[in-house]
């Protein structure tokens, strides 16, 4: 049997209008085939079924599950600033090297995983992750990641990065999670930061 989709296919394309009426045409071809296989008194309901089924596939327009709903979240901070995109906390008095990098590893691991750690240099930083939800699925188009990093010989002050970015099209949208940097900072101060 012949479609519009099969010359469509035979060409290396299927466009938007040409898929509605393949998939018409389609509910179409099931219908009539079932009620060839009906008795008749069945055939009138299919007939139904199928005028219900050409009106309904008019009006439906899907969309990928994939395709943003809308724009970024209200965290994300479109920036190539560093200086915006970086903070800067000191570290507690007595914090040994080992101790201070241990916490910040911690600290990662209990909510990301971590793709670089380089403990001599005292750099650490997780991978490119989908962390944003949209109706219980995560949104493809918006991605973060973390850096942190022991500044200095002595290590006496610690800069943290929370990446963001967010695709439009083809493009990525640079800058940072404002809450996510806000919880990283906040949970690291905790833990090694200096105290007032």
């Amino acid at each position: 049997m012949y479609s519009p989709a099969d010359e469509s296919r035979r060409r290396g394309s299927v466009t938007p209008a040409g898929a509605s009426v393949c998939c018409r045409l389609k509910c179409v071809f099931f219908l009539i085939n079932m009620a060839d296989q009906s008795p008749p008194k069945t055939r009138r309901a299919i007939a139904l079924l199928a005028v219900i089924a050409l009106s309904a596939c008019n009006g439906v327009h899907l969309r990928s599950p994939i395709a943003p709903a809308s724009g970024p979240p209200e965290a994300f901070v479109r920036t190539s600033s560093d200086a915006r995109a970086t903070r800067v906390i000191e570290l507690g008095d007595g914090t040994t090297k080992a101790a201070a990098f241990s916490a910040a590893s911690e600290l990662l691991t209990q909510r990301f995983s971590i793709d670089v750690s380089d403990q001599h240099t005292g750099f650490l930083m997780t991978p490119w992750q989908a962390s944003f939800s949209r109706a219980g699925a995560p949104d493809l188009h918006y991605r973060t990641r973390i850096i942190i990093r022991f500044l200095g010989d002595d290590w006496k002050q610690v800069s943290v990065r929370a990446d963001a970015n967010w695709q439009r099209g083809e493009e990525w949208d640079v800058g940072y999670d404002s809450k996510l940097l806000d919880d990283v900072i906040t949970d690291l101060k905790s833990r090694i930061g200096k105290t007032p």
